[in-house]
């Protein structure tokens, strides 16, 4: 990746111009980057799709946002090699979602990817209820620290899960009930404990290519597995599911609808603006350290989001 000068983008009708203050970094842009997403991204292309801002220019019949307006963006025009990493981006406007005055810019470009995960994981695919309780593992990452407050907001037990004792404690402050550290070898007999022996109605995945075998032992009768993130392939034990009626679900964030996507927008808006949803930033750094932007959102241990600011 390298910084290059392209000429402003312009909006057609339906279209909104953005200028970016701040941009997040997701997992899903180092697989584009390296040619491991389906489909390929044809070169050469701007990454990202997750911006806050301001909007700078709107075109023609654009009525949901204004000139001037505090927007985050979730994805780019449809079809733009234009994407996030840059001074300005091109969005389509029901893309383009208005940003609470008590909510950073970096706190905005913390949001489409990990919080429309979360959501469309826990209330879309899993359609988990109040009372239920689910298991997050990798609770103190991106999608981690959307899923545990989103699922705290509407009345579930969180357990949480991190690799670190910085991660712990951010599991916790964001308002998972209890917390796990998937590091020892001892932490799936606690968490049956705290079920009294019952097992999760719903499991967040974000490594699926080493806990989805384990994840379907842990689950209670009609538990659910929502598949967010694996690296490869795993082996698991079908007896597993089939003796707790279990379901595993995958889930891309991009398979939505536009009806979908505008609804979870409309509730994770609300959310920020009721003070239930709250980005945590882990990193800021300039736009030209896009390349150690995409180490750092790789390392394990993750705790919060990094951000890149033009």
């Amino acid at each position: 990746m390298k910084l290059e000068d392209l000429p402003d983008p312009k909006p057609a009708p339906g279209q909104v111009v953005v200028r970016v203050h701040a941009t997040g970094v997701n997992p899903v842009d180092t697989y584009r980057r390296a040619g491991n997403a389906v489909p390929k991204q044809p070169l050469p292309y701007t990454p990202g799709s997750d911006a806050s801002g301001v909007v700078e220019s709107v075109g023609t019949g654009v009525t949901s946002v204004k000139v001037g307006d505090r927007v985050y963006t979730g994805g780019t025009t449809s079809g733009s090699a234009d994407g996030a990493y840059a001074e300005r981006v091109l969005c389509d406007d029901w893309q383009v979602h208005q940003l609470p005055p008590n909510i950073s810019f970096a706190q905005g470009a913390g949001m489409n990817v990990p919080y429309a995960t979360a959501y469309r994981g826990l209330f879309i695919r899993a359609h988990a209820q109040k009372g239920e309780t689910v298991l997050v593992h990798g609770a103190s990452g991106g999608v981690g620290i959307a899923a545990v407050q989103l699922a705290r907001a509407h009345g579930l037990t969180v357990i949480g899960t991190a690799g670190t004792e910085r991660g712990l404690a951010l599991a916790r402050e964001q308002g998972a009930h209890h917390v796990l550290d998937h590091t020892q070898p001892d932490y799936l007999e606690k968490l049956m404990a705290l079920t009294n022996g019952r097992g999760v109605d719903v499991i967040l995945e974000m490594a699926a290519h080493i806990n989805l075998g384990k994840d379907l032992t842990l689950l209670a009768k009609g538990g659910r597995v929502v598949v967010i993130g694996s690296r490869g392939p795993v082996q698991i034990n079908p007896r597993d599911a089939m003796a707790r009626d279990a379901v595993i679900l995958g889930m891309m964030l991009w398979n939505g609808s536009r009806e979908e996507i505008i609804a979870i927008h409309d509730a994770l808006t609300a959310g920020l603006a009721n003070g239930s949803l709250k980005p945590i930033i882990n990193q800021e750094l300039p736009l030209q350290d896009a390349p150690r932007a995409h180490e750092l959102v790789m390392q394990p241990g993750a705790h919060g989001k990094v951000v890149l600011i033009p």
